[in-house]
């Protein structure tokens, strides 16, 4: 990568203006439970926004965001009820929305209103106890709402817009974190996005690891796999996220169970993440699981890549955890997820020791960028103790709006696999209208196979094609039918009954 597409030399962003925001929900039952950490998810909304906006010359646009709203991820608060925290995830968006609009009385660039509109959010959220991985997320759906508005007003994929010379989206990784000053967004992403992805199938704590143990009344027999040898066998996935649960005796046999079936079906051909999900409020317990595997399940233990965040994030980031973290980190690379809940959150998990952090787009772009090129930063600059990376990690992403703006992010970014668990949790694309399935079974084409009037998607050889996801915006184009949505205003908890 040249110096001119590094340095900046001064950029010409687009400036425009909030003009209206709607908000809608859609519920969604899932085909099987998905149990992670403390959690166990079967009913779910998924937030909708539509921003409208206009340029500075008086072009108007409109762009769109969205995200499931689950229990007990964004805040594990056990006195806290699903309904609360999905009160909790609403008022931040509401929030966002109203700061959003009062950042852009004067025409901006996306990136001076994300700026203005994030800290007034956070704000918001510390006036309501929120933390801010919950408050944070409010600001996350205007963010990716206005850089798709500006890259479908300016026919620009998200690729181009972040290797653009103008940089529309006036993005200043410097402002983030003052180490990048200086940096351009290209520095941020692969010099091309990815054309394919590497499926990082979920291996959640409820799932059935073979198809003999699934009990015949809980024999789903609606056309996908349900066990995990199944998936492996149908799917060819060389990838898998397993979860653990902090239980030392359970856990072992579990991965054992689990390195059977991959020694079995797939010969050993997988390269696996261990995702403690929170379970653990000190280390040495985890150091303890991942000496029991390497003893006792030596084969699985050379599959494991990397760890995800064992630790509650409470202590994830606590300096007198350092010693623990050198300890694993030096058996595996360790990350964190849920504790990257502010700007500088990994430039302190780096200080402790951790080496990556994941992406989700519920946590922001604006920030994942950053982080990636920090990462990149730091590895060439070496510290002897390999690289630092970001990982593509999964919220029940669905088509069409979260999974196809997060495969687009995490595209751009130039991961090579990324978890999903959204087309095993939920059947296809069954949520959708019978109108945003047609026009998505015609827009992609390779990304999906239909099945009369619904579809599911296509991993072959354990990988999806994304090529049609390289489109003007944030990769969901406009297949967005709100009159099969309840406004946001109208939607009722008990209506997940």
């Amino acid at each position: 990568m040249t110096g001119d597409r590094r340095i900046c030399k001064k950029p010409m962003a687009e400036r425009l203006s909030v003009r209206d925001v709607s908000y809608y929900m859609r519920n969604v039952r899932t085909r099987m439970p998905f149990r992670y950490g403390v959690a166990s998810l079967t009913s779910v909304p998924i937030l909708h926004v539509l921003v409208d906006v206009e340029l500075a010359d008086g072009t108007p646009g409109s762009g769109v965001a969205a995200d499931i709203l689950p229990p007990k991820w964004f805040d594990k608060d056990p006195t806290k009820s699903y309904a609360d925290n999905i009160d909790d995830l609403v008022f931040a968006a509401r929030a966002a929305a109203n700061a959003y609009t009062a950042a852009s009385t004067t025409a901006a660039s996306v990136f001076d209103i994300w700026r203005d509109g994030y800290t007034e959010t956070l704000a918001a959220g510390d006036g309501r106890g929120l933390n801010h991985l919950t408050s944070s997320h409010g600001s996350t759906l205007m963010e990716r709402a206005l850089i798709d508005a500006l890259g479908k007003t300016r026919s620009c994929t998200y690729h181009q817009m972040l290797t653009a010379a103008d940089n529309p989206l006036g993005l200043n990784l410097g402002a983030i974190l003052p180490s990048l000053a200086g940096v351009l967004p290209a520095a941020a992403v692969a010099a091309t996005p990815q054309t394919t992805i590497a499926i990082r199938h979920t291996v959640g704590l409820a799932d059935p690891i073979r198809d003999t143990e699934i009990p015949s009344v809980e024999r789903l027999d609606d056309g996908l796999p349900q066990s995990l040898e199944a998936y492996l066998r149908q799917q060819g996935l060389r990838w898998l996220k397993v979860k653990v649960n902090g239980d030392l005796p359970a856990d072992v046999e579990r991965l054992r169970e689990i390195a059977a079936i991959v020694d079995e079906v797939a010969l050993g051909g997988v390269s696996i993440s261990l995702d403690g999900n929170e379970q653990y409020g000190e280390l040495q317990s985890f150091t303890d699981l991942l000496r029991r595997v390497e003893t006792e399940l030596p084969a699985f233990y050379e599959m494991i890549r990397y760890i995800e965040q064992p630790l509650e994030r409470a202590v994830a980031l606590d300096p007198t955890q350092a010693a623990g973290i050198a300890a694993v980190c030096a058996r595996k690379p360790m990350l964190i997820d849920e504790s990257d809940g502010d700007l500088d959150a990994f430039t302190r998990a780096v200080e402790l020791g951790y080496r990556g952090v994941s992406t989700k787009n519920c946590k922001g772009l604006f920030k994942a960028l950053a982080n990636a090129a920090l990462a990149r930063r730091l590895t060439a600059e070496g510290d002897g103790a390999g690289t630092f990376f970001l990982t593509g990690e999964d919220l029940m992403n669905l088509p069409v709006v979260p999974l196809h703006q997060d495969l687009t992010h995490v595209a751009a970014l130039g991961i090579k696999h990324a978890e999903r668990n959204g087309h095993h949790y939920v059947r296809g694309i069954d949520h959708l209208s019978p109108a945003e399935r047609r026009q998505l079974l015609l827009e992609h084409a390779d990304m999906y196979d239909a099945d009369g009037d619904t579809g599911f998607l296509r991993v072959t050889n354990g990988t999806i094609d994304i090529r049609s996801l390289q489109r003007p915006g944030l990769g969901a184009g406009d297949n967005i039918d709100t009159d099969e949505m309840v406004p946001l205003k109208d939607w009722t908890f008990d209506s997940l009954a």
